[in-house]
């Protein structure tokens, strides 16, 4: 009979892993991070647990569950001019049509998206209002 070989794949998320996401700013940039914990793989070890990263706006999944785990801020876009626009759309990378709704309706962004718009904005680090227009968390 011959011999069995042990082999091993890479990790797939099981019942005791945990995904965890969040975002960052980097000077004018918005970064992404996402990865899972498990205490049978070890906390993210890139190696043999899902971790992935980038920079702009993150993707669905991730940004959902930074959504579920920090809310949103409204960022009223309505008389912020085109600093403004410029802003939502190199952070949120938004086509023509959602930055029209945005203008209209208002964007419901992540605290560190609209941290990093105010910034974009304003020209400042600090917190306070948003060139944009109030931010009010939700």
């Amino acid at each position: 009979m011959p011999e069995s070989t042990r082999m091993s794949l890479p990790c797939e998320p099981c019942r005791r892993c945990v995904f965890h996401a969040w975002q960052l700013i980097d000077g004018d940039e918005l970064l992404w991070r996402a990865e899972w914990q498990c205490d049978t793989c070890a906390f993210g070890a890139p190696d043999t647990c899902n971790r992935d990263e980038g920079p702009g706006p993150a993707p669905g999944h991730v940004r959902a569950a930074v959504v579920a785990a920090e809310g949103t801020v409204l960022v009223d876009l309505r008389g912020g001019g085109v600093p403004a626009l410029r802003a939502v759309r190199k952070v949120l990378g938004t086509t023509l049509a959602e930055l029209h709704a945005a203008v209209r309706d208002g964007y419901r962004a992540t605290p560190v998206e609209a941290a990093l718009i105010r910034r974009l904005v304003t020209g400042s680090t600090g917190a306070g209002s948003t060139g944009a227009g109030a931010a009010a968390p939700e």
